[in-house]
This record gives structure tokens, sequence and C-alpha cells, in this order.
């Protein structure tokens, strides 16, 4: 990307705001709405440089597309106000992008460069927010694996944001890992013991010593260990026992001492113990409704929306309560209907028993006349009327209707197109491998060729590629290997090999 270029037709490029490891962010101006919105982009040149076999550099972007597509995964299902909010995703160029929330404010890491250490209430407000962060994405399953100053926004308004889930990873033992680009993720610093080790099986707990390290710079205005000329950090991450808070800053209290202590145990259960107790010993100390500004001034104030009268504030909800709710989502006003949602299912799974066994029956030509009065009344993105319209399409497709398949097909990809959720980013693929095969059938052989193989590129980049996708497209590949394209297709195959 460059500065002037526009993304999907929707998002001018402005500038860059940072770069990483493994990708870049740049401000964008969003075309639809005229705001602000950070894109992401993905950087696999940066892993190449020339140094990599042809081999080695398809097996290294493979796993760089599929770690960014688990990025996008997590910040879709994440649903919290301290947590950067997923807008949109997609390719540009063929390499996946990421649309964020732009967040106005400032990185904590030049926060405390300005102002440390901090008054105790403040860093107790900043603690508390970053903690009901991660504790959301905890009950979501997520670990951050790279907690730290930078990767945290102080907004304008002194709220908290938790950026950049670049390396996080699924709390879950059968979890695919992706280590091409560091069998250690995390920064140096801030990273807990058995991250740093190397070990496999990491818990929830890597992101609490990750926590209690920055925690512990809120309060004293340094990390917990610093570069010594016979013993760097590491080492001591991995094998001393930590300052406590009071030897650099006397006059915190005990509770939030002892607090800041556990968390910073080398022993993974201490940490989760110690983590459960952050709303009971951080409350007392957060500023209260009518206390007075810190001094010195603090800019952005994180205190101010604990200090404003009639402040109404929640905090630790995911905690308390469980994981939010999503908020309800209008799309617009939805028609009412004679179709009967369990009948439309019924008739959904015997049209696709026809399909796929016989043929064409009565219940594929139920299914069609009750389709269109399912698209009103509920939409294409409701996944069993996404479905029946694929499957309409893949009989019209078998009855050699391209014609009539192919408009099917492509609104189901139009209307699918931002979707994040992994089941209707399947069929969007789907319909996508049938608008390609249709294309083919028509006539259009170098279309078809290039629909199918973007959606094959696109498909390797999942975390988990769907079967039914994988087999389309196979199929698909078999119809271009008859028609000569043998050496073209070839590569793309082996994207889709499961190891």
């Amino acid at each position: 990307m460059k500065q002037g270029e526009v993304v999907r037709g929707r998002y001018r490029i402005v500038e860059m705001l940072g770069g990483g490891g493994m990708a870049c962010v740049w401000k964008a101006i969003d075309g639809e709405t005229g705001g602000l919105v950070a894109v992401k982009e993905i950087r696999a040149d940066q892993y190449n440089q020339g140094r990599l076999s042809e081999r080695e550099r398809i097996r290294q972007e493979t796993e760089l597309r599929k770690r960014f597509e688990r990025e996008g995964q997590f910040l879709a299902e994440l649903d919290h106000p301290g947590i950067v909010r997923l807008l949109d995703r997609g390719l540009h160029r063929g390499a996946p992008f990421l649309v964020m929330e732009f967040v106005d404010g400032k990185p904590l890491d030049r926060f405390l460069m300005r102002f440390r250490p901090l008054p105790i209430e403040a860093a107790c407000a900043i603690a508390f927010e970053i903690a009901d962060a991660l504790a959301h994405a905890h009950q979501g399953r997520v670990i951050h694996r790279d907690l730290k100053p930078d990767n945290v926004v102080l907004t304008a308004d002194g709220s908290v944001k938790l950026i950049d889930f670049g390396v996080a990873f699924p709390d879950r033992p059968d979890a695919t890992r992706y280590t091409a680009y560091g069998a250690t993720p995390g920064t140096v610093g801030y990273m807990a013991p058995e991250q740093l080790r190397g070990e496999q099986k990491v818990t929830s707990a890597v992101d609490h010593y990750s926590f209690g390290c920055v925690f512990f710079e809120l309060l004293t205005g340094r990390q917990p260990f610093l570069d010594q000329p016979d013993r760097n950090r590491s080492t001591q991450h991995q094998l001393d026992l930590p300052p406590t808070v009071s030897e650099l800053r006397p006059g915190v209290p005990v509770e939030i001492e002892d607090l800041v202590w556990c968390l910073l145990s080398k022993d993974p259960a201490q940490r989760l113990a110690a983590f459960a107790r952050v709303p009971d010993v951080l409350r007392p100390h957060l500023p209260a409704v009518g206390s007075p500004a810190p001094n010195p001034e603090l800019e952005p104030d994180p205190t101010v929306r604990y200090r404003l009268p009639g402040a109404a504030l929640v905090p630790f909800a995911s905690v308390r309560g469980g994981r939010r709710p999503a908020p309800p989502r209008v799309v617009g006003r939805r028609v009412r209907s004679g179709v009967d949602r369990a009948r439309f299912a019924d008739l959904l799974a015997a049209a696709a028993a026809e399909v796929s066994g016989a043929g064409a029956g009565q219940a594929l030509t139920d299914l069609e006349r009750e389709l269109g009065e399912a698209r009103k009344a509920w939409g294409l993105g409701h996944r069993p009327v996404a479905s029946a319209q694929v499957l309409c399409a893949d009989a019209a497709r078998l009855a050699g209707d391209w014609q009539a398949a192919e408009p099917m097909y492509r609104t189901v990809a139009q209307a699918l197109e931002h979707k994040a959720a992994p089941e209707l980013r399947a069929l969007a693929l789907e319909a996508r491998v049938g608008l390609a095969e249709c294309l083919l059938g028509v006539g259009d052989p170098q279309s078809g060729f290039d629909g199918w193989a973007d959606v094959v590129h696109e498909v390797a980049g999942l975390v988990e590629m769907p079967p039914a996708v994988v087999a389309r497209c196979r199929e698909v590949a078999v119809r271009l290997e008859k028609s000569g394209r043998s050496a073209e297709v070839r590569p793309f195959l082996g994207l889709l090999a499961q190891e």
C-alpha cells in the first residue's frame, strides 16, 4: 500500500501509522462514512528478502497469512470497549488486510516516557481497564501473548484500548501453532518464563505475567528486570525473583504490592489466582467521583472518567458476569413472512440429500419456491438462506444451466463478502468456486481460472480450511487439468495439501 491508494474502492490511504514484524498499519479515510480507520496489511516480503527458496517462501507466506487470518477472526469475535474493533477485512492485490477502528490516542509507552512513575490512582485506573480487556479476551479463549505498553493506547478521554493481536493464540489444546516467524512470540522484558523457554503449551497465565510487568512499570516507572553486564533480562525473568514495588517506590499500598508480586510469580497457577483478585484489590484505589485531578496534570488523563460527577462506569463486567453479549445488530426492517424456520431447515436438508444423491426432486422444487420469501424475511446474511441459494445454484450448474447458476452464486459471494463468521466465510468461498466454474462453462476460461486461483489462495491462508470448499476447489482443478492447464494448476493444489 502507499499514500493516496484506495483499497477495495473504499479506504483511501493517508499515512503510515507504524509497522511491526509481520504487518504495517495505515491511517485511512473511509469513503462511505468519511471517518478515519486503521488499515493493517500483511508484509510477507519482510521475511523473504531473497533468502528463501521458492518452496520455503510459499510455506512461510502461507503460515504468515494464516496467522494474520487468525488475528482477524479473534477481533471479529471479541466485543469489548477496551479492545480495538474489527470493521472489515479482505484481499488487496492478493494479500489480506484488516480494517479496524482508528484509535486516536497515545501509546502507553510514550505516555510513560513523559509521566513516570504515575500517581497511584492513575496507575490503578489504567491497570484495571487493561485487566478488564484481558479478562474478556480470555473468556473468549484468546491469549494475547504480547501485552506491553506499546500495545496499549490511552484514548483522548483517558480510556484504554488493547491493540495488536498479531501473535495471539487460541486457548484450546488442539490449536495449530504457526511459529515460522519466531518460536517465542512476545517481547523481551514482558514475556513469561514459560514463553522464554519456548514451551508449546502456554495458557492465559502468560498474559497475567505480562500484565504484572506492565503494572509494575506503571507504579515504579521501570520494568521489573533490566539488563545487567553479566545477566540479561531473559535469564532474570526465568530464574530471578523480581524486586518488590516498595523497593523502588515506598508508600504503595501493601495489597497492591502483594498483587504485583504474585502476578510476577514463576508459577502460572499462582498468577491465575492473583489475576482473579485484581477487581477486589484495585477497586478501593480507583479515583473517586469528585476527587481532584492528578498533580502534575496528565494528558490524556486516565482518572477523569472516574472523577466526573455522575460517572456510571461498570468495570470488570466480563469477570463479574461472564462474556458481554454483543449488541443487537439492526440491518434494516425485516419483512414479516409466512416462511417457517423449522420447515425451511427441513426442506434444505432434504434438498441437499436429493442433490447429492439421485438428483433434483420435490424437496428442491419446494425449496426454490420458498427461497425468495426467505431472502426477503431473513436476508442472505442468514446462513440457511445463503446455504439454500448455493444449493439451488449447485443444482442448476449440475444440470448444465450455467446462466441460471451464475447470478445465484454471484449474489451470495457479494452478500457475504465482508462477513467474519467462519460458516458464512466458507459459504462465500464456495459460491466463488461455483462462479468460477460457471465462467468456465460459458466459455471464459481465463476469468474462470483466475477466480478459482484467488479462492485457493484465500482458503490456503485460513486458520482452518473448510473441507467442502477444499473439495470443490479440487473438483474444479480436475476440470482445468482436463482442459490442458495442468502445469498452472499443480502449484495451487499444493497449497491445499493437508499436512
